[in-house]
């Protein structure tokens, strides 16, 4: 009699997933599936944040070309002994002395490379910006893509266990039927599939959520679709805490923005003690007497920085920027150091979270769930006790993905602080058969 129940059992549970997969395969068939990779190459090619930030470096760019450049020479002219006759006539024929005097302003040297080399470590600054503003964008489009592959799941996993619901409500209509239980244990089953059946409403508004998040970050029209996400990876990130905290010192965007700022800032002590040193002025002004030139005059004209207490308070103040810019610098990179640390720490934790769901709790909780649908089969558990484990399944299976989703966003916010993606793997669609099934 046990025999011929377990084999019962055993097609019916066999035909509950089938049902399910062959009711969702052509849906399957029919979405386009969006990958990580996919999604981050077009963040970077269509965000608007990022798109304006490539325009400020445009900017930065062509100052700096500017600021290497001497200003606009001066044109002067002079007219002396107008004619009494014509008092509103100015033209040079109307005058007996018209003086023509172009002159040029020359910075002290040093003074237009430096202010070059100033703008250019802001463009530098930019660029760095651009950068961690594309970092910023990837952490945010790779939580959004996390979400809504979470979501996804966890709607195929609730659909799971409602087919699994539908398998109970079999085996206690029959039960009912031949008088061997209550029927309670119908409109238990019936009511747990309409709580089911909510969740799924609400893991649908969920998963909108969040693709309209994507949508906004890819700059896609929120009314375009969008496609179903590829299954959370379950590929494990391999990394040295040391090594990532070299890496960071060397490429995180926000330390390379500080370093550029530090040596502007440098730069621009150097150019305050160029003030102490006079600009000059050099002209030639050749002279027209009655119609025709005859002379000309050189002229030569320097500023005289004699008020020495103002340079001295620039060159203060430019100096006290730098040994900021400088030290603010050092106190940052401190600071990455524990942050890459603790970032690190976080992912291990949330790895191993994960991996016990899966080689522990996932296959307990299926085991008890199946014990204990055999045993209501059976007559030798009440229904309560089976609801009891199918909920405890359902729990398990979407606390499962929810670590994974811990685990794939404690990995992105890592990659964020080093300042670049060191698990391309991670990245990519897990193998076919990866996915969590139905209860085995």
């Amino acid at each position: 009699m046990r025999i011929s129940s377990l084999r019962s059992w055993s097609r019916v549970s066999l035909l509950a997933i089938l049902s399910v997969s062959v009711l969702f395969a052509p849906m399957r068939a029919k979405a386009e599936t969006i990958t990580l990779p996919e999604l981050l190459k077009e963040a970077r090619e269509n965000n608007p944040e990022i798109k304006a930030f490539a325009e400020r470096i445009k900017a930065r760019e062509a100052r700096a070309s500017a600021e290497g450049r001497l200003d606009d020479p001066t044109l002067k002219i002079e007219m002396e002994d107008l004619s009494k006759d014509h008092p509103l006539n100015i033209s040079p024929g109307n005058a007996m002395l018209t003086r023509y005097t172009v002159a040029q302003m020359f910075p002290f040297p040093g003074k237009l490379p430096l202010k070059e080399k100033i703008a250019l470590k802001e463009a530098r600054t930019a660029r760095s910006e651009l950068d961690a503003k594309e970092l910023e964008i990837a952490s945010m489009v790779k939580e959004a893509f996390f979400d809504y592959s979470f979501i996804t799941e966890a709607i195929k996993r609730t659909v799971e266990i409602k087919g699994l619901l539908s398998q109970m409500a079999e085996i206690a209509g029959t039960r009912y039927s031949t008088g061997h239980v209550s029927q309670q244990d119908v409109i238990k089953v019936n009511f747990e599939s309409s709580m089911i059946e909510n969740d799924v409403i609400t893991l649908e508004a969920e998963k909108g959520i969040a693709g309209a998040k994507l949508k906004s970050l890819l700059n896609r029209p929120q009314d375009s679709a969008l496609g179903e996400a590829a299954p959370l990876s379950k590929e494990k990130a391999a990394f040295d805490a040391g090594e990532l905290i070299k890496t960071a010192l060397e490429k995180n965007p926000e330390l390379k923005m500080l370093e550029s700022d530090a040596e502007a800032n440098e730069l621009g002590a150097e150019l305050a003690k160029k003030d102490y040193y006079p600009d000059f002025m050099v002209g030639v002004a050749p002279i027209q007497r009655d119609g025709r030139f005859d002379s000309y005059d050189l002229m030569f004209q320097i500023n005289i920085p004699i008020w020495r207490g103002k340079y001295r308070s620039r060159t203060d103040e430019a100096r006290s920027n730098a040994v900021f810019s400088r030290t603010r610098l050092l106190s940052e990179k401190n600071t990455k150091g524990f942050e890459v640390k603790s970032a690190a720490l976080q992912v291990e934790a949330a790895r191993r979270t994960a991996e016990l769901f899966e080689t522990s709790l996932i296959p307990q909780v299926e085991l008890s769930f199946e014990s204990a649908l055999r045993n209501y089969s059976s007559g030798k558990t009440d229904f309560i006790a089976l609801l009891d484990t199918e909920r405890e399944l359902k729990k398990a299976r979407i606390d499962y993905l929810k670590a994974l989703l811990e685990y794939r966003k404690k990995v992105a916010a890592l990659e964020k602080i080093v300042g670049s993606d060191f698990t391309p793997a991670a990245a990519k669609a897990p193998e076919p058969g990866l996915a969590m099934g139905g209860a085995r």
